[in-house]
This record gives C-alpha cells, structure tokens and sequence, in this order.
C-alpha cells in the first residue's frame, strides 16, 4: 500500500510538472542548443517566442540555488512557485528511492537516508525563497514562523499566492 501511495504521488507530480510545461511551451519554439541563462530566442514565422528569463523551470530553480542563503531581497510568484514544485518533485523521487533501496533504515528508524540528505539540502533555500517571497508583498520574512501553527499554514499559502505589491516592497529591494 505504501508504494502505491507513493507512486501515486510522484505520479501526480509529474503530472503537475507536465501541466506547467504546456503553460510554459504555449506558443513558443524552444532554441537548439541555446544556454540555460541567455536571454535570447529565434523568431519563427507566427510562432510567439519569450525570452529564456520569462516563466522558465530551470531560470528560476538555478536563481534559488544562486541565493541559497541570501534572505535579503524579494522573489516573485514565478520563482517561489517553480522552486516549490522542484522541492515536490525531488520529494518524490527520494521517497521512491528510500522505498526500493533503503528500506530497512527507513523502517528502523521512520525516516530514509536519500529524503534526509535532500530535506537537509533544500530546507535552506526553501527559507530563503520563502522569506523573499514574504518581503516582495511587503512582509517581514520573519512570519515563516507563523507555519508552525494549523492557521498558519493556511495564511502562509495565501500570502505566496499574493500579486507583488512595488509600494510595499521597496524596503526590502
């Protein structure tokens, strides 16, 4: 039952991923070969084209990675977003893992190893990002902490969901 309920989430996953591919994709031809960060793109025929900044996975997950423990600044819906589905995603497949190849530990002692070394590498950027993305609708990043609370979490998910306010973000920029 455990391994259905985990493939079913990682199935779920991918197909979330797959969903916001599509939205990504929708009216543009992606350039061969062209380097992850570059912002430009080929125009063909009617086929709109964006640049590589612009609603891009990969952009705003290495963007995380870059501000790994920066708290300073603000994040915008798209970054916060993409980094939150890569965490689900990586979740995921270390849960798989941690199932098919190290079930003893994860029995013995309830967690596994691979989703352990991943939380203990993602849970500082997960933080960092969150707290940007507190400070671009004009909030401290202080009221992460509000996320130990059940009300909490609910007010949190509201709060990242929020449309970037330039008024109220100007301290933090």
């Amino acid at each position: 039952m455990e391994i259905f309920s985990a493939l079913s989430i990682l199935l779920i996953l991918i197909g979330a991923f797959y969903l916001v591919k599509i939205k990504i994709d929708e009216g543009t031809l992606p350039e061969n070969g062209r380097k992850q960060f570059a912002d430009t793109s080929i125009k063909i025929s009617s086929v709109k084209t964006r640049k590589n900044n612009d609603n891009d996975f990969f952009f705003y997950v290495g963007r995380c990675f870059s501000k790994y423990v920066n708290f300073d600044g603000t994040a915008t819906r798209s970054e916060f977003w993409y980094f939150y589905l890569f965490i689900l995603i990586i979740s995921a497949i270390t849960i798989v893992i941690d199932y098919f190849f190290f079930i003893e530990l994860a029995d013995k002692f309830g967690v596994g190893l691979i989703s352990s070394i991943a939380t203990l590498l993602l849970i500082i950027p997960q933080f960092s990002v969150s707290s940007r993305r507190l400070h671009d609708i004009g909030r401290s990043g202080w009221w992460i902490l509000i996320n130990f609370t059940i009300i909490g979490i609910i007010v949190l998910f509201v709060w990242y969901a929020t449309k970037s306010n330039p008024k109220l973000n100007k301290k933090y920029k």
